[in-house]
């Protein structure tokens, strides 16, 4: 490979960081790990872009106080498939453009840089779970394990091929949330690794060893939309408790009541005891309202679904608890029944 940077011995393998949230972060700090043997060159924050204001987590904020910290170059671009972006990288001269997080399919022009190994991070184990949030996929599929990948990027979505891998399994009750940390903790751990490996190669010609992809066993989730939290009242318990918690804490799951109250559930939980009341109810029907306590037949008989926190939904704005719990009373009479949009 021709590299910007003439190889030495005594080089570090030079890095940019382009990430958001979570993974973004523990790539950071996996990097700061191997100062021996990296020099992270800069950070292009995905909320670091002119119009990010509806790409912020509250994360965000800590990667941000790490970056100035660390006194790092805290990149300001629109984005990376810009002139602006290239111009960038003839004066930083990475050797290696590392991706954890982020909203931009990467250009052929940016992917064939001269002297530029791009690699992503990818937190499932390919080729299961491409897109934008595994967390949610895999718990929302039953999945037993997923993974932390690392490959190289290419013009498809997590398609590229695979340098390094590490299985993360999974137990039975794992929501969205603890998934993203099993995920990080592995991604962080590879970091030091993964430099070591590229340096090897880039800095001292041994052979980067990587393999394809089965394409053929792939599975493919895109982003999270707020109508995946919908719920279908039909579908077996266990099909809506595991999308209940996959969407945690991104998407509160919801219904309608009578097809015009929408009702966002918050911490619900399935119990295994059926009042008498329960044969012959239809599933999404409000078996009882008391102290605050909202229950609903499911499609499994032997099964209710019990609700303490609620809140009514006008438009796409929450209403106020206050009102929220003056309305419960009046709304949530047993027989009315939950269901889709009317």
């Amino acid at each position: 490979m021709n590299l910007l940077n003439p190889p030495t011995p005594e080089r570090k393998l030079r890095v940019l960081l382009c990430g958001y949230g979570h993974l973004g972060l523990a790539l950071l700090r996996g990097l700061w790990e191997c100062t021996e043997d990296c020099e992270v060159v800069g950070v292009f924050r995905w909320s670091s872009r002119p119009d990010s204001s509806n790409c912020w987590e509250p994360v965000e904020g800590e990667f941000q106080q790490q970056v100035e910290r660390l006194g790092l170059m805290d990149v300001r671009c629109k984005g990376m498939n810009t002139y602006e972006f290239t111009t960038l990288l003839q004066e930083l001269k990475p050797d290696v453009l590392l991706v954890g997080s982020w909203g931009e399919i990467i250009k052929r022009h940016l992917i064939e840089y001269p002297g530029l190994l791009l690699i992503n991070c990818h937190p499932s184990k390919l080729p299961a779970h491409r897109g934008a949030n595994p967390y949610s996929s895999v718990v929302i599929h039953g999945e037993t394990e997923t993974g932390v990948t690392f490959h190289r990027v290419a013009p498809k979505i997590d398609a590229g091929e695979i340098i390094l891998q590490q299985s993360v399994p999974l137990e039975a009750n794992e929501n969205g949330a603890t998934v993203r940390d099993k995920c990080m903790a592995a991604a962080y751990a590879l970091v030091k690794p993964l430099v070591r490996r590229l340096k090897a190669h880039l800095l001292h010609g041994q052979p980067l060893e990587a393999y394809e992809q089965d394409h053929a066993a792939h599975s493919y989730y895109p982003q999270l939309k707020p109508e995946d939290g919908l719920l279908d009242w039909s579908a077996s318990p266990d099909a809506m408790c595991r999308q209940m918690r996959g969407l945690f804490p991104w998407i509160a799951c919801s219904s309608y009541l009578d097809g015009k109250w929408h009702v966002t559930f918050y911490d619900p939980q399935f119990l295994w005891q059926s009042p008498a009341t329960d044969n012959g109810v239809l599933p999404g029907t409000i078996l009882s309202f008391e102290a605050g306590k909202l229950c609903i037949a499911l499609a499994d008989p032997s099964q209710r679904l019990e609700v303490r926190a609620y809140q009514f939904v006008v438009g796409k704005t929450l209403c106020p608890m206050w009102l929220t719990k003056l309305l419960a009373p009046i709304v949530f009479r047993p027989k009315r029944r939950f269901g889709m949009r009317g």
